[in-house]
């Protein structure tokens, strides 16, 4: 765990998905209702497609999904469609950060968290899981 300003920040890596987002750690102000998920079907899908959304992502997003869609595509292509979004949690805490349970067709459920919305695009897209 990284200590930035005093805070914790830690950084969750994936090896081909959106490496390098960063999540705040701090007491958390959750939220019960999901506002991200159309637009979390959206990034996924296209990017399954081959195309990292210019118009979705900001730019150090955008770029991680281009460096990453060699293996990313592919991979996510592979899970098939999504068939399920679940509404996990949204922290509000430095910004909203919501949590989905994406059930592909094929494959195990993830949990993917986005977040860093401004001015109609994300900065932070990522998974733990595999």
């Amino acid at each position: 765990m990284l200590r930035i300003n005093g805070g914790p920040m830690m950084f969750y890596i994936f090896p081909f998905l959106f490496a390098g987002a960063a999540l705040a750690m701090s007491t958390p102000v959750v939220a019960t209702q999901g506002n991200y998920a159309a637009a979390l079907r959206t990034i996924l899908t296209k990017t399954a497609a081959g195309t990292c959304p210019a118009d979705m992502m900001q730019p150090k997003l955008l770029e991680a999904c281009k460096q990453q869609m060699p293996k990313m595509g592919p991979t996510l292509a592979a899970k098939g469609p999504i068939k399920k979004l679940t509404f996990l949690k949204a922290d509000l805490t430095g910004g909203r950060e919501e949590a989905y349970m994406v059930t592909f067709k094929k494959g195990k459920p993830q949990t993917w968290l986005i977040g860093g919305l401004e001015n109609g695009k994300f900065s932070g897209l990522y998974t733990g899981d595999e």
